[in-house]
């Protein structure tokens, strides 16, 4: 009867005859894990007794779990691919001393892992990579800097090797460098000396964070990246720098974010003192913020030119800077603002702009127990003739007098 029929439409069925064939999206293709290693209670079952020769078999987007042991020569990934090492998802930063225990690969002087042309994806999760580069042949342990992105780079050792990872990124994915320990990444002398390096490309929709790095002779964290494409989208956060030469060079990036880094330097540390934190040029709407910063021989917070166009829009806001030459120095600057810091017994001036800087706001900070605890070396029509604005700062110490109150 009209109205009452209790005929129900299958969708997506296709009636042949007498029979009923149920049309439904195809089931997706997982590629098949790979294991890596010689077969043992430790490794059961593996299917190649090489990391190299497991990629060179891999689909794209196949996992490659690698057993313990010691894997040589450089591995050279050229398609999507997530490599889990033996500690994967095991933070590096603390333990991970029992090299028996651990998946290192070892470049014998060459490159640990090559990502290579555009290739994007790659998870790197709980290795140690080693041995990276000679005192005259730069090698590094991670390369990947020929225009990917979607990069995992994660609870790795990474050590003795020119750079621990060069990379870039096209920011199409977001790339994550977390839960990392670099040490002593300074194979080829002075073409090396830093944990990692943006390089030959920007770092874009890059996270740094939460990494240790300890003596690094040039900077644990290098973002030289392009100035004709600056990184946009990269953040370098709570990581913790102890005896690097320079925690961070900041250059040729937009809208950047440096925060709640931990830098320290000891004494007898062996690599040269540079500053805590470089901002070198060419960087727009640059964010420092809430880094701590103790003892060394050189800035706190060091701004310049050097390495770019002038720094527009930068913002130095509530670091902590203790026992350095100078807590905060800015040279070449038009704008920014240095406000709510806290900076105490530098060995020359607590905040001092050279007398190249015009337009710079500082304001509300608290500086103390320095020889000379404010300094502006400017001249113009601003406060106390200087070209600067200078509001709500308290220190002892200032000149010209007027630029600080007093406690």
């Amino acid at each position: 009867m009209v109205g009452t029929s209790r005929y129900v439409p299958i969708v997506g069925a296709v009636v042949l005859g007498a029979g009923l064939l149920l049309v439904g999206p195809a089931a997706a293709q997982v590629p098949p894990v790979l294991r890596v290693g010689v077969a043992s209670a430790a490794c059961p079952a593996p299917t190649h007794p090489t990391l190299v020769a497991a990629v060179a078999a891999a689909a794209p987007g196949s996992t490659i779990l690698v057993c313990p042991g010691v894997y040589p020569g450089t591995v050279v990934v050229d398609k999507p691919l997530i490599l889990r090492g033996a500690q994967r998802g095991v933070d590096a930063r603390a333990g991970r001393s029992n090299v028996a225990a651990e998946s290192v690969i070892d470049g014998g002087g060459a490159a640990g892992i090559r990502i290579t042309g555009t290739t994007s994806g790659v998870t790197v999760d709980g290795f140690t990579i080693r041995n990276a580069g000679t005192s005259t042949q730069n090698a590094d342990g991670i390369e990947a800097f020929s225009g990917g992105s979607g990069f995992t780079f994660t609870d790795n050792v990474v050590t003795q090797t020119t750079y621990g990872i060069t990379m870039s990124s096209t920011g199409a994915v977001a790339s994550t460098v977390a839960h990392n320990r670099f040490d002593t990444n300074n194979r080829s002398g002075a073409a090396g000396g830093s944990g990692v390096f943006v390089c030959c490309g920007p770092g874009n929709n890059l996270t740094i964070a939460d990494n240790l790095f300890t003596g690094h002779s040039s900077a644990a964290v290098n973002t030289a990246g392009d100035a004709a494409r600056p990184s946009t989208g990269l953040r370098i956060e709570r990581n913790q720098s102890i005896d690097d030469a320079t925690f961070a060079v900041v250059v040729n990036a937009k809208a950047a974010v440096v925060a709640d880094n931990v830098v320290v330097r000891r004494p007898g540390a062996v690599v040269d003192a540079g500053s805590g934190i470089y901002v070198g040029g060419g960087t727009t709407s640059l964010q420092v913020t809430r880094n701590v910063i103790s003892a060394g021989a050189a800035t706190g917070i060091r701004v310049t030119n050097v390495y770019g166009a002038p720094n527009v829009g930068l913002a130095v806001v509530g670091n902590q800077v203790i026992d350095r030459q100078y807590g905060v120095r800015l040279s070449g600057q038009t704008s920014g603002t240095v406000r709510d810091n806290s900076i105490a017994r530098s060995t020359t001036v607590g905040i001092l702009l050279d007398a190249d800087n015009a337009g710079v706001t500082v304001t509300g900070n608290r500086i103390g127990q320095d020889p000379l605890d404010c300094q502006d070396r400017s001249t113009g029509t601003r406060t106390a003739g200087t070209a600067n604005t200078w509001t709500g700062n308290v220190a002892l110490r200032s000149l010209p007098v007027g630029v600080c109150g007093r406690f």
